[in-house]
């Protein structure tokens, strides 16, 4: 979620035609007969109050999908290419796909897709004020050396296999508002964190390194429509800068699902996820922020 703001513009510009051409193309995309006025907000449609959320402003939270549930992750930076998507596998099981990493290895040598692979167990879920908690490990493998952080003043180059393995933990505290825990820990087969360009020079090398995560996140669904967000983690997160051990990063933001109760259904099931944050890369001691929630990555949560 970094980069020069005329990137922000065209990624932007492109996720406004994808979503023209959706609109026009996809199946379903057009106004559905079947969907009638709602009475009361929420009641009939899903929305913001009522759906799962799995890494809320890149916290984690101890729910997994619905079965044959769907989430379709679509960043304006990664396009023409898609990000990643969720599947409910089973109610217990939620499949995540990291199709960026997938089809993008087929374009740089050499020439492989890059396995990116994260699994979600629910071991018990909480009714009413119980918690919910689950199990969640992801591996992705890069075959050559990539450099994830290529900035003016800092490198993060990575290699060869990233794996985590967490416990996610959500409490509600009321209808509305919930905390998210979550701790584990990161294997790195090959990771370089360094800055450049400065009169001293700071950095780490790490090599089949087990570093620890953890993480807390508070979820405020005030409304239908907005759900408000903040985190606030040590290590590997799954969003933003994703795969990266030893960093600390705060976030705060919301959600929109400004069209919850559209008759079509790709406006309906549209929803968004609006970041600010700052990101601390402690061995190179380089920071990067953008401290205004302004641009969203977009996704499309639905039932099959």
């Amino acid at each position: 979620m970094s980069g020069p703001r005329s990137a922000r513009r065209s990624g932007l510009r492109r996720l406004a035609l994808l979503s023209a051409l959706l609109v026009a193309l996809l199946p379903g995309a057009s106004p559905d007969a079947e969907a009638e006025p709602d009475t009361e907000p929420g009641e009939r449609y899903s929305n913001l109050q009522t759906e799962i959320m799995l890494h809320p402003m890149d916290g984690f939270s101890g729910h997994t999908l619905r079965k044959n549930e769907i989430i379709y992750n679509q960043s304006p930076f990664t396009l023409p290419l898609p990000s990643w998507f969720w599947w409910g596998a089973t109610d217990w099981l939620t499949v995540e796909f990291d199709s960026l990493p997938l089809l993008g290895g087929l374009l740089v040598e050499p020439h492989l897709p890059v396995p990116s692979f994260n699994l979600r167990f629910r071991l018990f879920r909480g009714s009413g004020r119980q918690p919910s908690l689950a199990f969640e490990t992801m591996w992705q493998h890069l075959w050559r050396p990539y450099a994830q952080e290529d900035r003016e003043h800092l490198l993060v180059e990575r290699e060869g296999s990233t794996v985590f393995a967490r416990v996610n933990l959500s409490q509600p505290l009321s209808e509305h508002l919930s905390v998210h825990l979550s701790a584990g820990a990161t294997w790195t087969q090959s990771a370089r964190i360094e800055n450049r360009g400065r009169d001293t020079f700071h950095g780490r090398t790490l090599d089949n390194s087990i570093t620890p995560d953890a993480s807390i996140a508070l979820d405020w669904r005030v409304h239908p429509r907005v759900s408000l967000h903040a985190s606030a983690s040590y290590g590997t997160t799954f969003t933003y800068s994703d795969n990266q051990p030893r960093k600390m990063q705060a976030l705060y933001g919301l959600r929109l699902a400004p069209f919850y109760r559209s008759d079509w259904s790709i406006l309906r099931y549209l929803r968004m996820e609006l970041p600010a944050y700052v990101i601390y890369w402690q061995d190179a001691r380089e920071m990067t922020s953008f401290p205004v929630p302004l641009f969203p990555f977009v996704y499309w949560q639905w039932q099959l």
